[in-house]
């Protein structure tokens, strides 16, 4: 192997090793356990999944499509949704304060807040 094909393998290791630290700790689950539902930038729920009993929620967006956000054993999740590519379905459960369950075409964002 020539010198100029060992930095190539060298420099994709060390991105790849960052790649990792740096998924891990995005990945994290949260302690956080209260939760903010923001439509077109307005807080129009928070929740406190320690306290919050199991119930689903209809939220209607301007556009007239809704989703369906639902709240199970401290946990929540977008459960069905009525635009056309489903990704926040897709998204699965809230768990992580840098991925929050968005669906950008009901303007609809789920996210972890910091105590109030």
């Amino acid at each position: 192997m020539n010198r100029k094909i060992k930095i190539i393998i060298s420099a994709v290791s060390v991105l790849f090793i960052i790649s990792i630290i740096f998924s891990v700790i995005i990945l994290r689950p949260s302690g956080k356990r209260i939760v903010e539902i923001v439509q077109d930038g307005e807080v129009i729920y928070t929740f406190d999944l320690n306290t919050e009993p199991d119930r689903s929620i209809v939220i209607e967006s301007p556009n007239g499509t809704s989703n369906t956000v639902t709240i199970e054993k401290g946990e929540i999740f977008i459960s069905s949704a009525e635009c056309p590519d489903k990704t926040c379905v897709n998204m699965g459960k809230l768990k992580s304060d840098s991925l929050p369950i968005v669906c950008l075409p009901n303007h609809l964002v789920i996210r972890f807040c910091d105590e109030e």
